[in-house]
């Protein structure tokens, strides 16, 4: 979004950390660098307990908040000359520090919570994140000019926390170039063979994602369907990899269910071509990327009700499912008897992609609002 808005001329300013997981980018920090036009800082972030109680293994981890001591001297210089603040994500530092510094210079801010107050969401960690939403989040969300929710269901999560404030819903957007289907792939190299049924689980290896449900899926059909593979791509953010690994070896399926791990570029772009079949049956979604891209592929989806997504079942162009290993299979065996009927679901989910979710479109919603932001901002009275 940021570089599409440069692109139209709009100037664009990140505040972001050198935060890799639990690793550090290796990029210069605390100082401007140009990223496709944007103005991209990223802060040395500084785990103080870590460093207080190394003793600690627990805290060998980031904590996840992100502290970075040198952004909050930048904010207060660059906020007072911009024309608007869009905060991406609860829980961090730069979100904290950034929303209260629009609050201080009387600009428009407009808060994102990317999925993670879905009630489903708040019920792992339960008790540490409600602690944290109402003294950290629920003060600066009331405060904001307006509330970015990704579908119906985030507005409903914002209202159940008891936050008012104006919201408009607007979706992620995704590239929506013409695949090559399938050219020359780098799927081979993965033990992808030119006649096998590839399903793809693309995303984070969480108990939230619902990947251990699609693999007890996946095992009680793949008799039925000999050349089916199922391909696991995504980091292993639970240390459920071994375990994965375990009951595969044990149903005698390490050439038919690949583990990945983490995958980028030509890999990535070639599993989302390539598979016949994406699925995510996770508990809860903000607006899964991986869904629109795998559409964006012209590949047919298999979806929870927890994706928020039930346009993909009323367009025809995948299925919703509950989240339970028999259903999966069930609904996952319907779909794999017919590739003819697969394809056609994917044509068709592209067209449904680039009608109402290209870059484009989504960039054009988030002009209005914040233009309608910035209007509603001046009429305050202080």
């Amino acid at each position: 979004m940021a570089e599409r808005l440069v692109r139209l001329g709009h100037e664009v300013i990140v505040f972001t950390t050198n935060s890799n997981l639990d690793e550090d980018l290796e990029v210069p920090t605390d100082q401007p660098i140009d990223v496709e036009g944007v103005q991209v800082w990223y802060f040395k972030h500084e785990e103080p307990i870590k460093r207080w109680l190394p003793f600690i293994p627990y805290l060998a981890r980031s904590m996840g908040f992100l502290y970075a001591p040198a952004m909050r001297a930048q904010l207060d210089r660059i906020i007072p000359v911009v024309d608007v603040v869009h905060t991406q994500m609860p829980y961090v530092y730069s979100t904290y520090a950034s929303g209260w510094a629009a609050i201080r210079h009387r600009k428009p801010l407009f808060y994102h919570q990317r999925g993670v107050f879905d009630p489903e969401r708040l019920k792992f960690r339960s008790f540490k994140k409600r602690l944290y939403i109402r003294a950290i989040e629920r003060p600066i969300m009331r405060r904001a000019n307006t509330l970015i929710a990704l579908t119906e269901a985030e507005v409903r999560s914002y209202r159940a926390l008891g936050v008012q404030t104006q919201c408009q819903i607007i979706p992620n957007g995704v590239d929506t170039v013409q695949p090559k289907r399938y050219g020359d792939s780098k799927c081979s190299a993965l033990g992808i063979e030119p006649d096998d049924l590839v399903i793809l689980f693309m995303g984070r290896l969480h108990p939230t994602k619902g990947a251990d449900r699609l693999l007890r899926a996946f095992m009680k059909i793949q008799r039925q369907f000999p050349h089916a593979k199922l391909v696991m791509a995504g980091p292993d953010e639970f240390g459920i990899f071994e375990k994965f690994q375990a009951e595969i070896k044990e149903s005698g399926l390490q050439k038919r269910v690949i583990l990945t791990g983490m995958v980028t570029g030509e890999v990535k772009q070639d599993l989302l071509e390539r598979s016949n079949l994406f699925c995510l049956l996770s508990d809860a979604e903000g607006f899964s990327m991986a869904v629109l891209e795998a559409l964006a592929n012209s590949t047919p989806v298999l979806l929870s009700p927890g994706c928020h997504f039930p346009e993909v079942e009323t367009s025809g162009i995948g299925r919703i499912v509950s989240a339970e290993a028999g259903a999966i299979a069930k609904a996952m065996g319907e779909l794999l008897k017919d590739r003819y009927a697969l394809r056609e679901m994917g044509r068709k989910g592209r067209e449904f992609v680039v009608r109402h979710y290209s870059w484009d479109t989504i960039v054009s919603k988030m002009e209005v609002a914040y233009d309608e932001g910035i209007k509603r901002n001046l009429s305050k009275t202080y």
